[in-house]
């Protein structure tokens, strides 16, 4: 915790410091026994970030260090894989539709109407969005790009009327979240899970 003396204290070490005042720097440590570890811990970040010493901007770094420090982002940093549809982010976390709806707490039928992009955007509300989206670690951006990406695959039978297949092109009605709930199969305690 960086308390006002400890915060006093540091700024009295880098004077010290800076003056070349050796016996200041231990006394510091020695008369406040307290901060000693976070003391310390100031110290050897001070020292290992090069201190007073001006860091070069413009020196590259050596192909062994850069290698070093892509490995480690890398292992950090988990890649964001790009997906347009809800389909594509469920396979890019390697779930198959029943372990998604099951992990959602929703019925297989509300997770195709999502995927098929039936489920109007706007129908959703914040906290909703939030429950979705953080099931599969995205951003509500994310999950909403990919819900708006999500269209209906277009089918055509060729025994239809013209006016059968020209509405059937037009992909499935669009509903509220809402409305696929009390449509759905879903448990009460899982429709009040979303709804409330």
């Amino acid at each position: 915790m960086n308390t006002p003396e400890l915060k006093q204290l540091k700024m009295a070490w880098i004077a010290a410091k800076e003056s070349g005042d050796t016996q200041a720097q231990i006394r510091i440590l020695q008369e406040y026994p307290a901060y000693q570890d976070e003391l310390i811990d100031f110290i050897a970040g001070y020292q290992a970030t090069g201190g007073t010493e001006a860091i070069d901007q413009t020196a590259s770094l050596l192909p062994l260090t850069r290698r070093a420090l892509n490995s480690a982002l890398e292992r950090v940093f988990e890649p964001q894989t790009a997906f347009a549809t809800l389909a594509e982010l469920r396979k890019s976390r390697n779930l198959n539709k029943v372990e998604t709806a099951r992990g959602l707490r929703l019925s297989v039928d509300v997770w195709n109407k999502f995927e098929s992009g039936a489920i109007e955007l706007v129908s959703l509300s914040q906290r909703q969005l939030e429950k979705l989206a953080q099931f599969f670690q995205v951003s509500i951006e994310q999950f909403s790009n990919a819900l708006g990406g999500s269209q209906p695959a277009l089918t055509m039978n060729r025994r239809q009327t013209r006016e059968a297949a020209s509405q059937a092109q037009q992909g499935p009605k669009k509903q509220s979240f809402a409305e696929a709930i009390a449509r759905s199969t879903m448990s009460r305690e899982d429709q009040q899970f979303w709804l409330d």
